[in-house]
Formats: structure tokens, C-alpha cells, sequence
């Protein structure tokens, strides 16, 4: 898919799901939220600043912006607040299954990116106030990017065995966006039963 075509594509998601949410957000967080699914949608993107390969470990990263020169530390902050919203978003189920828990990246990345937004106070004010918005927006965002990442679950019709995998990942986790994608292959789970395999379909 080429990076302009990937870019419409989340920004048509994006505003879907803001749309669904009644979430606010800026044009601004928008536009940036957009260039940053379209870098990520390159894996090896999702991992630069750190050893290639290897998953973002928070702490350590944490570590070095502290003992960085502005520059680097700036820099260190915004992949540790980019990484930390894309992997909540977009793989949230995977991610509990770890050690460390989702709300910790939710932590960690709020916090980086308000780190950002303090470096970049004195001289660029209007980006400072972006990553404000971001950081203080990070556990809305994480739910928006939840739901974009239904949005082909929620938009074609799946086969059984793609429907009872929406249904064990919303018992594992009661996320509403998945609940919502269910509801709309006509999927209802009966009251009081979550835990059964009965369900209307």
C-alpha cells in the first residue's frame, strides 16, 4: 500500500472512530496520530532509536532520556511516548499477556510525551502544546487506536472462526470496541452467560 493511500486510509479510520467515540481531539494530534500509524505501519519503524529487533524496553529508555542532553532526551521522550500509544492501540491483547501491564505503557507513554512537551516549551510553543494534548489525551488515544484497529473487523463480513476469535479476545479483556465490532457481524453474547459458549448470531 503506498504511504499516501496507507495515510487516507487511517485518517478515514481515525475520524470514524472519533465519530463513533464522541472523542475531541485536535486537527493538529489528528494529523499527527495519522503520520505516525503510516511510519509504524513499517515494523522495523516502530523500534528505531532502540536496537533493532528488540521490543522497547520502557525503563531503560526512561534511563537514558534522564542522562541525555536535551537533544537526545527529546528525542529518547517522543519514540517512548510513539511506541508506547502504537503498541496499547494496536496490540493491547498481546501486551497483556507480558509481565509488565498495559496500564504501565499507558504510564510510561503519558509521561514521555509530557517530557516532550516541557523540552519544547521554551522554543516551539505550538508543538509543546500538541504533545500536552497528547500526553494528557493518552489513555483516550489508546482507545481510539483500539478501535481503528477493529475497523476491518467491524466493516466486512467475518467467517466463524474470525468471529469466535473476537469473542474469546472479549472475554479476555471486556474491551468495548470489540464488543462493538461483535455487534456488528450480528453478534450478540446473552446476558449473563459471557463466560458460556452460548450466543445469538
Amino acid at each position: 500500500m503506498l504511504v499516501a493511500n496507507m495515510r487516507e486510509y487511517f485518517r478515514e479510520s481515525l475520524q470514524q472512530s472519533l465519530k463513533e467515540s464522541g472523542t475531541k481531539l485536535s486537527e493538529t494530534a489528528q494529523v499527527y496520530i495519522v503520520n505516525l500509524l503510516a511510519e509504524f505501519a513499517r515494523s522495523e519503524n516502530v523500534f528505531a532509536g532502540t536496537d533493532r529487533g528488540e521490543r522497547p524496553v520502557l525503563v531503560e529508555l526512561l534511563a537514558r532520556a534522564q542522562e541525555s542532553d536535551p537533544v537526545e532526551a527529546l528525542r529518547i521522550y517522543k519514540h517512548m511516548g510513539d511506541s508506547s500509544l502504537y503498541l496499547t492501540g494496536f496490540f493491547k491483547d498481546s501486551m497483556a499477556d507480558q509481565a509488565v501491564s498495559v496500564d504501565y505503557y499507558v504510564s510510561m507513554g503519558g509521561t514521555a510525551y509530557d517530557a516532550v512537551a516541557r523540552l519544547m516549551r521554551p522554543t516551539a510553543a505550538t508543538s509543546s502544546a500538541l504533545f500536552a494534548e497528547l500526553a494528557c489525551r493518552f489513555p483516550d488515544l489508546v482507545e481510539l487506536l483500539c478501535a481503528m484497529s477493529l475497523h476491518g473487523e467491524r466493516s466486512r463480513k467475518l467467517n466463524d472462526g474470525a468471529v469466535l476469535g473476537l469473542v474469546d479476545r472479549y472475554r479476555r479483556t471486556g474491551s468495548r470496541e470489540v464488543l462493538s465490532a461483535l455487534k456488528s457481524q450480528g453478534v450478540v453474547l446473552r446476558p449473563g452467560l459471557d463466560d458460556d459458549d452460548d450466543l445469538i448470531h
